[in-house]
């Protein structure tokens, strides 16, 4: 699968764009191509200024094997910066809506919180070979994911927090299984469909379903991401997660994608739907 290809936004004209169907063994479009694709649509309308903030909302689960288009609304370029509204259809369907900002940057006080202290990635293994070892051991076929298919993922343990019986912490270290070309767009666009992998799973663990289950009912109900500093997806990127809190059916889950040297690159927060299955 190549992820260049994966991850475009093809012209239709009058800033109309398709993506790609996801053509795996997921049930349902894996929320971080449609992530993707919104935000490749949307940088595919702007002349250079990288995105500084996405925030799509999930309407309806996307159909894996037919593709998605995007339509694009340019509702502002300012001297700082732009923003556009992307609409994710497919047969008819909305599917997504999303509003996108893009801001090359300006000079101004700056600080951050640290990484945790974690294992190496190269200490850690990937997850689709012990995924093929598990299959193979069941004599079973290997399901097709995606964000395993086009990423190199590698969850490791972090030190327990003070909150650790309340709160879900994991952190897992990605990046691009295939070397991108320099395009900053690129590169955040394949941040973007990282950065959902794993969110409902953090919300969860915590109460012993990390999958949902054959008891609840779940999914992600919208996405919100920040670019801070831009970053390359083929080197390693680790991206801490927590769930503060989990009620009414609904959890929120934070995330910080960090690079090797330390820098936070990207903030995540998602709102997931987890609620007992209805009869």
């Amino acid at each position: 699968m190549d992820a260049v290809a994966y991850l475009a936004a093809e012209p239709l004209g009058e800033d109309r764009f398709a993506g790609v169907a996801g053509r795996t063994d997921e049930p349902r479009t894996y929320g971080g191509l449609v992530i993707a694709h919104a935000l490749a649509a949307a940088a595919a309308t702007i002349d250079g200024r990288p995105c500084n903030a996405l925030h799509l909302l999930f309407l309806l689960p996307g159909d894996n094997d037919h593709p998605v288009t995007m339509e694009v609304e340019r509702l502002r370029d300012g001297r700082s910066f732009s923003a556009r509204q992307v609409r994710l259809r497919q047969g008819g369907r909305t599917l997504a809506n999303a509003l996108a900002s893009f801001h090359a940057g300006d000079d101004g006080p700056a600080h951050q919180i640290a990484m945790p202290d974690v294992p190496d990635p190269e200490t850690v293994e990937d997850v689709l070979e012990v995924r093929r070892r598990l299959a193979l051991a069941k004599g079973k076929p290997l399901r097709r994911y995606s964000s395993q298919i086009l990423l190199d993922v590698r969850p490791v343990g972090l030190p327990p927090g003070p909150s650790c019986e309340t709160e879900a912490r994991r952190a897992i270290w990605f990046r691009s299984r295939q070397r991108l070309p320099d395009r900053p767009a690129l590169h955040q666009a394949m941040i973007a469909f990282a950065s959902d992998m794993g969110l409902v799973s953090t919300g969860l663990s915590v109460h012993g379903t990390p999958g949902g289950g054959n008891r609840l009912e779940d999914a992600s109900l919208d996405h919100a991401l920040w670019f801070h500093a831009p970053a390359r997806a083929d080197d390693w990127l680790l991206h801490v997660q927590r769930a503060p809190v989990m009620l009414g059916g609904r959890g929120m889950t934070h995330g910080a994608i960090f690079d090797r040297e330390g820098r936070l690159i990207a903030s995540v927060a998602q709102e997931i739907l987890a609620r007992r299955k209805r009869d």
